[in-house]
């Protein structure tokens, strides 16, 4: 490629050779004159006179142009003090011609100013800063403003040139200087340009120490050969310089480390222990202490040069040239080490110039982002279009405010990965300032806090459910505000199903993005054919207890497993994307299930996800488990009070009688006629007997309540015949069916002999006989004893008032009745301890009724002998 217009080694690009109407190549032709010159651009005329005319009162010679390519035509005659241009042109507007302008080295610099006749906005204002314009005007502007800062470039152009002149002047004199040094002087300067970029061969003495006892861990050799020791490695200072004690060294290292404020010395007299014996030496040192990022001290880095020779010599001012030459070079080396180290970090680092343009490559941040090298250095701005939309202004506000104020930059915000997704990122630029108190360059690194946000963020939206589940025992609607915690924060759409007592399941809460869809949510679940045996979905959930996460859902997963047209249809309305669905479980048990679901494409759920919602699923199981807890335990309050009443009524019922008869038969044994006669005594004490068995029977069932519940019922296994069994009983019981009106038969066409305990046999027909005999309505009671399949069955069948199918769940309850007991009386036990007894030997009970026409229960018993039993269907 040859060289450009500007004569200087710089090129046009293509696209501005074309733009601006040129041949490839064009001469050189560099106008100077006495006055600065200011170009003008503006597609209207009388414009660019009314400009003119403004700056009349400056001086300046104004070059007046129509149109961006003029501009840029008139940019390869003369360099401008200012460009003023016209943001809104035919053509090539304002904003191309800015950044065309910009992208030759030669007028980089040169100040622009756009001027818009049309309102600014924050976007217009932003998108001239990053062309490079250094001020953005609307009119109607005031003149004197404009004057003011076209007259302060035209000052700082003119100084420029005046400042080039001299330092023209400056370097021949430097060459005169140098021609006339010391052939030393060119011998020591050529041995300094051998010295490379190994960071061990630098020419200042270098240490790094750690901690606050200041501990070697780096010394580079010419160092240890100042120090006169090389066996300081891994030792404290103090340690390794016991001759320094007293001589102010171990003070300003512990001074350093405490303030974190750096300090340098010249010519500082050190002690030094030679061979033997001490020996002063003269130093040039700066302590400048290494900080975290958190800004505390973790070490410092001592760079030091001897100067015991100049000090001698009193060739000051040669040794300091050279000293000054030598931390030169030795600053480049350290450039080089920074720049190889950016290529070799895992983090984003970067560099700008003094006044923040990219200038240098950095390949961490390309490989991030994905970003061409071409668009990265483009302008001071490049880097802009990957951060996002919504951070950009107050990235660009805190970046120029830390350029303005040399201070450090420190932004949070979101940048596009190569992959298409933002990362929460946070950014730290400082000014790498000179001895003169001016910014050489600006570093920084960039730091992915994604995880560190999304960890904040679990931990507070799980503290936010934490606090909603504990606020009420009404867990319907704590999981209800629980359910609208989730939505939008960790899904589009969610629901929460419980199961019941029954095995059916509920949902509870539900919620969705759009609340007008909720409706649709709960439709869903009367729309689901809950299949237990489902190798996928909300069963199999509930039925292994195991979480089920699906990052991208296809199209058929619920398509195939719809039972009707309508749930599909639903499916597709609410959104199924991504899909999680974790178990509800609290002390081992499954309570229900927590669904999750993005809708779209642009959410997928991850195995962090799955965790949270994980945790947040334990949390409110645990909640929903503690406040059926309490339910239980109320209503458990609530049924022993109801039982203690029942209780101390049912026991004082057989206590009256049995009291009146013994006042009975004591008034008689008193009065003066005598004894009473032997039927009258009999009539007395059969009551007494009945009621003392009625009592012990009252008495038994809390005892055997009570072993069920410390779980010793114990049984004595035996060969008994359930039929004789039957007889025995149904033969008791002829007293009291007689008093009821009942006719009691038994078919038993045969012995049905079992190993069972005779004794709990006997009170299980007993219980189910009287049971038939309370509620029988004086009507016929029968008992059927059969065998089937090796099963033997018992069937007590009465006529009486029948049981509703609502109550036939509940009545093998304890303390459980359908009727009331004002009319009936009992503790409600013994159908409780029938079933707990059947269920000991191996068997099961069930009752089948229909209310107003009697009641049936089936008790089936394992164990059957078949040789002494007689096969016969069941009736």
């Amino acid at each position: 490629m040859s060289p450009g217009p500007g004569g200087d080694g710089q090129e046009w690009d293509e696209p501005v050779r074309q733009a601006a109407g040129l041949p490839r190549e064009m001469p050189t032709v560099r106008k100077v004159t006495a006055r600065p010159a200011v170009l003008l651009v503006d597609d209207h005329p009388t414009n660019l006179f009314t400009l003119e005319g403004v700056l009349e009162p400056l001086q300046v010679r104004s070059v007046k142009v129509t149109s961006g390519e003029q501009a840029l035509r008139s940019l390869l005659k003369e360099d401008f003090a200012v460009i003023i241009l016209d943001a809104r042109m035919p053509g090539m507007d304002g904003f191309e011609t800015a950044r065309l302008i910009r992208k030759r080295a030669r007028h980089r610099d040169t100040p622009i100013i756009l001027i818009s006749a049309f309102h600014q906005d924050e976007s217009s204002i932003i998108r001239g800063y990053v062309e490079g314009a250094v001020d953005y005007l609307t009119k109607p502007f005031d003149p004197e403003v404009l004057r003011a800062k076209v007259g302060l470039f035209v000052e700082l152009f003119e100084k420029d040139r005046q400042l080039k002149e001299k330092a023209v002047r400056l370097r021949e004199e430097q060459a005169e200087m140098l021609a006339r040094e010391h052939s030393a002087l060119l011998e020591a300067a050529v041995q300094r340009a051998r010295l490379h970029s190994v960071f061990t061969q630098a020419p200042v003495a270098i240490a790094l120490l750690q901690g606050p006892t200041h501990v070697y861990v780096y010394a580079n050799p010419l160092y240890l050969q100042i120090v006169r020791h090389h066996d300081i490695l891994e030792r404290p200072a103090r340690e390794a310089h016991p001759e320094f004690d007293g001589q102010r060294v171990f003070e300003l290292l512990d001074h350093v480390f405490r303030s974190g404020e750096p300090v340098a010395g010249k010519a500082i007299p050190v002690e030094l222990d030679t061979t033997g014996k001490r020996e002063t030496a003269f130093f040039d040192f700066v302590y400048q202490p290494l900080l975290t990022r958190e800004g505390s001290t973790e070490g410092i880095l001592v760079c030091a040069s001897e100067v015991t020779g100049q000090m001698r010599a009193r060739l000051k001012a040669e040794e300091l040239s050279a000293s000054l030459r030598r931390q030169h070079e030795a600053l480049q080396k350290s450039e080089e080490r920074f720049r190889s180290l950016t290529h070799a970090v895992s983090q984003i680092v970067w560099s700008t110039d003094a006044d923040g343009r990219v200038s240098t490559d950095s390949p961490s941040w390309r490989a991030f982002t994905g970003q061409a090298m071409e668009r990265y250095l483009d302008g001071r701005y490049g880097w802009l279009e990957c951060i996002h939309p919504d951070d950009r202004a107050r990235t660009v506000r805190q970046w120029v405010e830390a350029l303005r104020h040399q201070k450090v930059f420190e932004v949070e915000h979101r940048v596009l990965r190569h992959d298409g997704k933002y990362r929460h990122m946070s950014a730290r630029g400082v000014p790498v300032v000179m001895e003169d108190g001016q910014v050489r360059e600006w570093v920084g690194l960039h730091l992915d806090i994604s995880e560190q946000r999304r960890s904040e963020e679990s931990a507070s939206f799980l503290a936010r459910a934490s606090a909603l589940l504990s606020t009420s025992l009404d867990y319907e609607a704590t999981l209800a505000n629980v359910a609208l915690l989730v939505v939008p924060t960790l899904a589009d759409w969610c629901a929460v199903d419980l199961l019941t007592v029954g095995g059916s399941l509920e949902r509870v809460a539900a919620a969705h993005r759009e609340p007008e869809k909720v409706v649709q949510v709960h439709e869903l679940l009367r729309h689901f054919d809950l299949d237990w045996n489902a190798t996928r979905g909300l069963p199999k959930v509930l039925r292994t207890g195991e979480s089920e996460w699906l990052p991208s859902v296809p199209k058929s997963f619920f398509d195939e497993g719809a039972r009707d047209e309508r749930q599909t249809r639903l499916l597709h309305e609410l959104g199924l994307s991504s899909y999680v669905c974790v178990p509800l479980l609290s002390r081992g048990r499954i309570l229900g299930a927590l669904t999750l679901v993005y809708a779209e494409e642009a959410r997928v759920y991850d195995e962090r996800d799955v965790r949270l919602a994980e945790d947040l699923a334990r949390r409110a199981a645990i909640s929903v488990d503690n406040a059926r807890l309490f339910r239980e335990a109320k209503e458990a309050v609530q049924v022993r009070d109801e039982f203690l009443s029942i209780a101390s009524h049912e026991l004082k019922t057989p206590l009256t009688p049995l009291r009146l008869k013994l006042h009975s038969m004591r008034r008689s044994a008193r009065s003066s006629e005598g004894a009473m006669d032997a039927e009258t005594l009999r009539a007395h004490l059969d009551v007494a007997e009945r009621q003392v068995a009625r009592l012990s029977r009252l008495i038994d069932s809390l005892l055997d309540v009570s072993r069920i519940g410390a779980g010793k019922l114990e049984l004595d296994w035996e060969d008994v015949d359930l039929a004789e069994v039957v007889r025995e009983v149904v033969g008791r019981f002829e007293p009291q069916a007689s008093k009821a009106g009942c006719a009691v038969t038994v078919r038993a066409p045969g012995p049905v002999i079992g190993r069972w305990d005779r004794l709990r046999l006997e009170q299980v027909v007993t219980n189910l006989l009287s049971n038939a005999l309370k509620y029988g309505a004086g009507k016929p009671v029968e008992l059927s004893v059969s065998t089937e399949a090796g099963h033997a069955l018992l069937l007590v069948r009465d006529q009486g008032i029948g049981i509703e199918s609502g109550n036939l769940s509940r009545i093998f309850e304890r303390f459980e009745r359908a009727v009331s007991e004002r009319h009936y009386g009992g503790l409600g036990l013994g159908l409780y301890i029938t079933r707990t007894i059947v269920q000991a030997l191996g068997g099961t009970i069930e009752a089948r009724s229909t209310p107003g026409e009697g009641s049936t229960f089936i008790v089936t018993l394992p164990g059957v002998s078949a040789e002494h039993s007689l096969q016969t269907p069941a009736s």
